[in-house]
């Protein structure tokens, strides 16, 4: 069975711990992403609920989660069974975002899993910022815009950084748990809604004419 790790570093921290696991042979980037914490198991006020109501409380947790130096952060347990007042439990997020790497050692002789590390770190909300880790594994630019254009979270090293799945005229985050679900955005296209000759815009034209 594959060898999973799971550990949680800050963002100051995130960088270097990630080059490191690099230089131990974790090639490979499978993905990185992101959650939002910000109304996670709150009814009514939502302001700064991933503090009181953190995810530790509400969910199976599979295996241990430790920072970088070993500490522990949680054990397995079962939904309602403790809370963040126990001495023993401690919140693994202290912000409002959490962006996961997860890495795998990918041995390039005979294509085997030689294990994988899930790498937990968190991103203030004001400025979401963290470094970039395209120099470590290029394939994080396109990782990195996706994060970006969902959630807003910015990498120091990009400040130009383009939209993936968005267009750019897109206003907003549309991961964001404050995003509006009825937020109307620009159109894009001519102000009539129909390109002249074009088979866009839900308009059928016959492509074929008959005697």
């Amino acid at each position: 069975m594959t060898e999973l790790k799971e550990m949680r570093v800050s963002a100051s921290e995130a960088f270097e711990t990630l080059k490191k696991l690099k230089d131990e042979g974790y090639n490979m980037l499978v993905d990185l992403t992101a959650v939002d914490y910000s109304a996670y198991g709150s009814s009514g006020d939502k302001t700064d609920s991933w503090k009181r109501a953190h995810p530790l409380q509400q969910q199976i947790i599979p295996r241990p989660l430790a920072s970088a130096e070993g500490e522990e952060y949680g054990t397995p347990h079962l939904p309602g069974t403790d809370s963040l007042s126990e001495p023993n439990i401690k919140a693994p997020v202290q912000d409002r975002f959490e962006v996961v790497y997860r890495l795998m050692k990918l041995d390039p002789k005979t294509g085997d899993d030689l294990g994988r590390v899930y790498v937990h770190c968190g991103a203030p909300e004001t400025p979401p910022v963290l470094r970039s880790v395209m120099s470590l594994w290029p394939i994080a630019d396109w990782l990195e815009r996706e994060v970006w254009d969902m959630f807003g979270i910015s990498f120091i090293d990009r400040p130009n950084i383009k939209r993936l799945l968005m267009y750019e005229e897109f206003k907003g985050h549309p991961l964001r748990k404050d995003y509006p679900i009825t937020k109307r955005q620009p159109l894009i296209g001519p102000s009539s809604g129909e390109r002249e000759n074009s088979p866009s815009f839900n308009i059928i034209r016959p492509t074929v004419k008959y005697d």
